[in-house]
């Protein structure tokens, strides 16, 4: 009888590249998520610079059709209201005009009541009134904050810092090809717009010689610069400021429940399918 031939046993399959495959599949479309979540976080936040930057200068418009606001305040004891580059002061009516004309340091009880209705108005240009509206919504406690500024101010305390620096030489160097720029720092997304000169800031900022008195003589507006503007040229940055959230922060706090329940169900199949094949029994 010729010698029985034995066919040699099947190798069994291996399930690693199986299981890897899955695992590869499964981590891509988790990194996948989240990275979309953190563009999404990213491009959230970045509107919200623009809606700040479109606040600031649509109050700079309004402000600007009028030439800038005149704050009232009634009587010489009256609290001055902040910052003013000037002040005109009136005598309510004619009859406290003619009494307080030649008025002396003792002054009759008739002086002394009409100036307590003397009224004194104290201008505010659009930069100013802008930048009052800031300190409103530092002083409420709002997460954002913006500011304005340029490469030389008048006021010092406008002087730019480190990142609207890089903001404005970013926005030079692309020559009119982009308007805004960002980046993020300690947790902040830092937003920058270019601020284009207007007719109505040439008054202020076109030159020292032509610049009004009280920005000359105001040691306030005395910083060393702040001219040489050109209409319809960029020449500064509105610069804002807000916290930028982490990616789960943003997801916990957005994502509606149906969305995680979604997740959940996602991730409860995945693990039972990555169960059942690790438990398959292997073919002989």
């Amino acid at each position: 009888m010729p010698p029985s031939s034995k066919r040699a046993a099947p190798r069994p399959a291996s399930r690693a590249p199986a299981l890897t495959a899955l695992l590869v599949l499964f981590g891509a479309l988790g990194g996948g998520a989240w990275w979309t979540a953190e563009s999404l976080v990213m491009s959230q936040s970045v509107s919200e610079g623009r809606t700040v930057a479109d606040m600031v200068e649509n109050v700079g418009r309004w402000a600007s059709q009028y030439g800038g606001i005149h704050v009232r305040t009634i009587g010489t004891e009256a609290k001055i209201p902040g910052s003013f580059l000037t002040r005109a002061v009136y005598a309510a009516n004619g009859g406290d005009a003619a009494v307080l004309t030649g008025s002396r340091a003792s002054q009759s009880e008739h002086e002394r009541d009409a100036m307590g209705r003397v009224e004194a108005y104290h201008w505010k240009n659009p930069a100013l009134v802008q930048r009052e509206v800031a300190d409103v919504i530092a002083a409420s406690g709002s997460k954002a904050r913006y500011r304005l500024t340029a490469r030389t101010v008048l006021n010092t305390n406008n002087a730019p810092n480190a990142f609207e620096t890089e903001a404005m030489d970013a926005l030079q160097a692309a020559d009119g090809a982009r308007a805004e720029y960002w980046t993020v720092r300690a947790g902040q997304l830092l937003y920058a717009r270019a601020v284009v000169a207007q007719k109505s800031c040439l008054s202020c900022h076109a030159s020292a010689d032509k610049a009004p008195d009280f920005l000359r003589t105001n040691a306030q507006f005395n910083g060393g610069g702040g001219f040489g503007y050109v209409e319809n040229k960029p020449v500064g940055v509105i610069s804002v400021a807000l916290p930028l959230p982490h990616t789960w922060q943003a997801l916990s706090g957005s994502l509606p429940v149906r969305v995680w329940a979604a997740f959940g169900v996602a991730a409860l199949a995945a693990l039972a399918l990555l169960a059942t094949l690790a438990r398959r029994p292997r073919r002989g």
